[in-house]
């Protein structure tokens, strides 16, 4: 599907919004919160509704007015200053200006790469973890695991020298 094909109610890769919300390419409802209306009535994940209809996965699903009360709140809860510097419209010229315009086929394409990245970092072996015998698939790029997690591996290191310690004051 290409950007701006009918998509059901909708256009692919189009947020329609006008004064009574967004419109739900899947069933035309309008309201402010798309992403739970989703997830509600559709059962998908706001991230698979942008996926699904080709929408930025920085696209924001709630209407404009929502938005900007949800944005008020966080602001007070924000350091003053921090609030102060962010500029959204100095961070998106900045970003055009480098010439790197975000369209759903780029986003979907990426999104593509990263799936098929992450499949293929995995070793194709189970490793059974020598202190919690949870089995786990490491990294492709990872040495020799004996441990599943570092918390693991820490506990292990903690026991053993424990031992060597108690093994020493009983040589003593």
């Amino acid at each position: 599907m290409r950007y701006g094909d009918i998509d059901g109610f909708g256009h692919y890769g189009v947020l329609d919004e006008d004064a009574t919300g967004l419109l739900c390419h899947d069933c035309g409802w309008r309201g402010t919160h798309l992403g739970l209306h989703s997830w509600k009535a559709h059962g998908i994940t706001a991230a698979a509704y942008r996926e699904r209809h080709g929408l930025r996965r920085t696209k924001g699903l709630v209407a404009a007015d929502l938005h900007e009360r949800m944005s008020a709140g966080a602001a007070e809860r924000l350091p003053a200053a921090l609030v102060r510097a962010r500029d959204p419209q100095r961070a998106r010229a900045a970003r055009l200006a480098q010439n790197r315009p975000v369209s759903a086929e780029a986003a979907a394409d990426r999104d593509r790469r990263v799936r098929q990245l992450g499949r293929s970092t995995r070793k194709g072996t189970v490793i059974v973890c020598e202190e919690c015998a949870v089995a786990f698939c490491p990294l492709r790029g990872a040495a020799r695991r004996r441990f599943c997690s570092r918390s693991c591996a820490s506990t292990a290191t903690r026991r053993l020298t424990l031992q060597r310690r108690s093994q020493a004051e009983r040589e003593a």
